[in-house]
């Protein structure tokens, strides 16, 4: 790796240095370019690698975050479904046919004597938005049933 490149270089110069003590010595220009050249090499290298690896611990990580929101994605669609319903059903069950954009005029299909008989229980619209909220809930419920089995 690159700490016994590092120090295979170290041992050649201080092996030229010691064999060389007692003569002069000339350095040429190509002497400093190769050991420019290795340390750069060397440094670049460590660098390199640290690098590399940072980042595969960082990519890593981003994966992992990632197929975890995946799961609780899936682990909540179900949920998020059902909740979609109930509130798209209870909203329309307990809105008022002028409310939903339906003319009144165009429904009205019985006679006065039924009308009379309608307002005359008390709290009949109450009653109704209630029985169609338990008739909602009974399809959850079932829908929930059916899921469950599967």
């Amino acid at each position: 790796m690159v700490w016994g490149y590092l120090s295979e270089f170290w041992n050649s110069i201080t092996e030229t240095v010691v064999s060389t003590l007692g003569d002069s010595i000339t350095y040429t220009v190509e002497f400093f370019q190769s050991i420019g050249n290795a340390v750069a090499g060397a440094i670049g290298s460590l660098f390199d690698d640290l690098i590399h690896h940072t980042y595969d611990v960082f990519l890593v990580t981003y994966w992992l975050f990632d197929q975890v929101t995946n799961a609780f994605a899936v682990a909540f669609t179900p949920l998020y479904w059902v909740f979609s319903f109930s509130k798209g059903f209870l909203a329309s069950a307990t809105a008022s046919l002028e409310e939903l954009g339906i003319a009144v005029d165009e429904f009205v299909i019985y006679t006065e004597i039924v009308e009379d008989f309608f307002d005359a229980i008390p709290y009949f619209s109450y009653l109704l938005a209630g029985g169609g909220a338990l008739i909602g809930l009974f399809f959850v419920i079932l829908i929930i049933k059916k899921a469950s089995v599967m």
